[in-house]
């Protein structure tokens, strides 16, 4: 397999992930791409280890492949970054015998500096522009609607993000003025099989998201890998326990669909929306528990490893997408939209809506109309690294999430949360270790059917310690060990969000710390709050070690 790198803007995150599905569904290996870098207190250190790593890779790779897209009213655009990247491996093919075929997407337009010197390398035959079996030069993302040649400016990117996506408070909750009419289901109604076991509180919650579904997306939702997620739970097997009394059960099945209608409100993309769909497909039953189980509590990221082979291994999504034209690589990494994910502390879709969820059914923080109030604030706004970013048209409104999501932030690392999430990594590791599961279990059972095989598996100590868990109604904190009690010392990644507020051209959109002194009080306070050295239960359990 060719191992190929991607080079060009990394402003253009939609691109990127379309080229990325475009080649390796044409059996390369893309290891390298480019990618964004907040401007925080490390972004010298993230800069420097992102600059090693992809000068490595050009050293690795067979093919550079240089996505000059149309940028900013410049055609073929090509940064400095790019040229440099371009001479390093020309270098390298001229005096250290390497061999890397190096294509363009389109010349650079003339009055780029660069354009006479990517012209005499054209010449020499040291590059070359990438052709394409379609002969076209550019890669249009599948839409909704056919470009035009009067709208080609106004479609270089998908119609996801504006070239000014700020907006105000009178301006549309949406951005897609180019998506053609498509049909739409009734959430509240419809009876179609895949979404048969939803609950009338569900279905309504998920309307008031979003009120508009498109019926494209239930051949989707239809597929087997996708229905599985009805077993598992937001909440990571907490509404299991006694420690959440009154919790409604809130699973990844809904949570997905909530971040797919999301993106497809503010979006008309299918492709973004797709990606918010699938974004977590791979979970496996007790969802960030498994993280607690890989050592990786302060980041729960490390069940994110098998989405793209589950989409790719799946015959009924690979046929769907095929029939729509789109390729698992351009939906199977969705932290490349920036409306689908971004970094804490700011606002996307996957953080918006199990915010909403979380609030609503688990910990009874919103009512309906609260997250109607908030849903239909929204707008898709430009933040401080000019990256579009969903936030609040209203100061007021903005103001009420934030704090309102402080709280349930606080329950996402509490000391009874830390506790319970370590004792279901321990005994779900312990039943591992002796044979009772396997890791793939995880990922094909539902919590429901793994609770069912860990109190029927005939080892007691396993047995009992989850019959106490369920049991449960409180943890303990301490600065020191406990014995003869379940203790352990495990920190849990911290949550909180500083949402974006619209402003006018001459303000611009700016974060709710820097506008309202509550709200930043608030968070400091919060960031300040150090977690329980020790947490645990009363009762003793010690797991199984290998």
């Amino acid at each position: 397999m060719k191992k190929l790198v991607i080079t060009g803007s990394s402003k253009l995150p939609e691109r990127c992930a379309y080229w990325r599905g475009y080649f390796e569904g044409r059996g390369y290996e893309v290891i390298d791409y480019p990618t964004s870098v907040p401007m925080d207190s490390d972004h010298a250190s993230e800069i420097t280890d992102i600059y090693t790593s992809f000068y490595q890779n050009l050293d690795r790779t067979n093919v550079l492949f240089l996505m000059n897209e149309d940028k900013d009213g410049i055609g073929g655009y090509i940064g400095p970054s790019s040229i440099a990247e371009l001479t390093y491996t020309i270098i390298g093919n001229l005096n250290h015998g390497k061999k890397v075929e190096i294509n363009l997407l389109q010349m650079p337009s003339e009055d780029q500096k660069c354009f006479e010197e990517v012209k005499f390398w054209l010449d020499q035959g040291w590059i070359q522009i990438f052709d394409r079996p379609t002969s076209k030069k550019s890669a249009p993302l599948p839409t909704e609607v056919p470009k035009t040649e009067s709208a080609a400016d106004e479609l270089e990117l998908p119609d996801t993000i504006p070239d000014n996506p700020s907006v105000t408070s009178s301006t549309a909750t949406s951005f897609h003025p180019t998506a053609a009419k498509v049909k739409t289901i009734n959430i509240l109604t419809c009876r179609k099989h895949c979404l048969n076991k939803l609950t009338p509180t569900e279905r309504e919650y998920l309307h008031t998201v979003a009120p508009e579904f498109p019926a494209w997306l239930l051949k989707y939702i239809a597929t087997p890998e996708f229905q599985r997620l009805r077993g598992v739970s937001m909440d990571c097997g907490m509404s299991f326990t006694g420690l959440y009394t009154g919790a409604t059960y809130y699973s990844v099945f809904v949570h997905s669909i909530g971040v797919a209608l999301l993106l497809w409100r503010f979006t008309h993309d299918k492709i973004q929306t797709l990606a918010g769909l699938f974004h977590d497909i791979s979970s496996p039953a007790f969802k960030h528990c498994i993280d607690y189980l890989n050592g990786d509590a302060e980041t729960q990221e490390s069940i994110e490893d098998r989405t793209s082979e589950t989409i790719r291994n799946s015959r009924t999504i690979m046929r769907q997408l095929k029939r729509d034209g789109i390729m698992a690589g351009e939906i199977s990494e969705y932290r490349l939209f920036p409306l689908a994910d971004n970094d804490i502390p700011n606002l996307a879709a996957d953080r918006l809506e199990y915010t909403f969820g979380q609030g609503y059914f688990v910990f009874d923080n919103w009512t309906l109309e609260q997250v109607k109030r908030f849903s239909d604030n929204i707008a898709v706004l430009t933040n401080e690294n000019d990256t579009a970013e969903f936030g609040f048209r209203d100061l007021a409104v903005a103001k009420e999430f934030a704090l309102g999501n402080l709280k349930l932030s606080a329950h996402y690392h509490s000391d009874k949360d830390r506790a319970a999430m370590q004792l279901i990594a321990d005994i779900l590791k312990s039943m591992i270790l002796h044979g009772y599961l396997t890791m793939d279990d995880l990922y094909n059972m539902s919590e429901r059917e793994v609770i069912d095989w860990i109190l029927s598996c005939g080892d007691r100590n396993l047995s009992e310690a989850f019959r106490n868990l369920q049991r449960a109604t409180s943890a303990y904190s301490s600065n020191t060990i406990k014995k003869d009690r379940y203790c352990t010392n495990v920190k849990s990644k911290v949550r909180y969000i500083n949402p974006l507020v619209a402003g006018d051209e001459e303000v611009g959109d700016r974060r709710i710390t820097d506008l309202s002194k509550t709200v930043q009080r608030a968070i400091t306070k919060y960031l300040s709050t150090k977690q329980s050295k020790y947490v645990g239960f009363d009762f003793e359990f010690t797991p199984y070690s290998e």
